[in-house]
């Protein structure tokens, strides 16, 4: 009686992720973000960022460039794309508590898969392969103009979902500041000066201690949904270093800084965040004073459609 009732809930459980599978609406993503270099843009850095990290996120980029040493030294299996977009809390939690991520100290602007790629039923958005993009003439056009600079290229297959069950995609690129600066954008030099000279507020209680690492140069996630039409919302940040001027403080007096001209190295950070309503096959752009970016979402053969139609082609 047991086994029975197993195997209708098996059974039961077999149809219904094959009609989630029938019911899905996969669409190919394709974005290219440009950094701009030329002139001096009035956009001010905020003072303060604040840096969302959502729990569930997924992460295409990672296992193309680092390495899990401290997995593998255990005989652990390192964390591929579909476990990032699987079980990313566990790929998290293994990746704070117990290993140690070896990682080029540069991610090129383009990024892509060794091999052609498809998405499949049920199964988690997947990264394409160079082959498979589709905005070369863009990028040579935009990279002909003065005072642009490539910050990332890819295209990925994903299924769209509403927003209370989308996932947000992981972007990031570029240089990675750790060695020199903090999450926040303080100086690692002025965290460990502080100490020596206790009397200097450096940061005026502004920023606290983040450790976080690696501090990319590009960083943080499009969130893709369907809500009867396709969202786009980002949350980017770019990073550009400079200097800070401090407030200091001396027995309880604040006094100004230009006084003792007194400054400290810094890493600004300068937030794209949108939310716009797209339509599918047009290519969008994003505008902002410190960057810019393409975007197209492209209808495509359903990964179920797809199946069905090999496995006929088999027969």
């Amino acid at each position: 009686m047991l086994r029975q009732t197993f195997l209708i809930i098996a059974g039961l459980l077999s149809l219904s992720q094959q009609a989630y599978a029938q019911n899905e609406r996969w669409f190919e993503v394709e974005v290219y973000l440009f950094e701009r270099t030329s002139g001096q843009s009035q956009e001010q850095a905020p003072e303060q960022v604040s840096f969302q990290n959502p729990k569930r996120m997924v992460d295409l980029i990672s296992p193309q460039f680092s390495t899990d040493i401290t997995a593998a030294s255990l005989g652990l299996d390192a964390c591929s794309a579909h476990d990032w977009a699987t079980k990313a809390d566990e790929c998290n939690q293994q990746l704070s508590s117990s290993s140690q991520m070896n990682h080029p100290s540069q991610i090129p602007w383009s990024i892509a898969a060794p091999s052609t790629q498809y998405g499949v039923p049920g199964g988690a958005p997947v990264l394409l392969a160079s082959a498979q993009n589709q905005f070369k003439d863009i990028i040579t056009k935009l990279s002909r103009e003065r005072g642009t600079k490539s910050l990332l290229h890819m295209t990925w297959q994903q299924a769209m979902q509403p927003r209370r069950r989308a996932i947000p995609v992981r972007i990031f690129s570029g240089k990675d500041y750790s060695s020199q600066f903090e999450l926040n954008g303080q100086s690692t030099l002025s965290q460990t000066t502080q100490s020596d000279v206790p009397q200097f507020d450096f940061l005026g209680g502004s920023f606290g201690v983040v450790e976080h690492k690696p501090v990319w140069k590009l960083d943080g996630t499009i969130n893709i949904y369907l809500d009867h039409y396709l969202y786009v919302e980002t949350a980017l940040n770019l990073r550009e270093e400079g200097t800070k001027t401090l407030d200091v403080m001396r027995d309880n007096t604040r006094y100004n800084s230009s006084e003792v001209n007194l400054s400290t190295p810094f890493l600004y950070s300068f937030p794209m965040k949108q939310n716009r309503r797209i339509r599918s096959n047009e290519i969008h752009y994003f505008d902002h004073p410190r960057m810019g970016m393409i975007l197209q979402i492209r209808k495509m053969q359903q990964p179920i459609d797809r199946l069905n139609r090999h496995a006929s082609e088999n027969e």
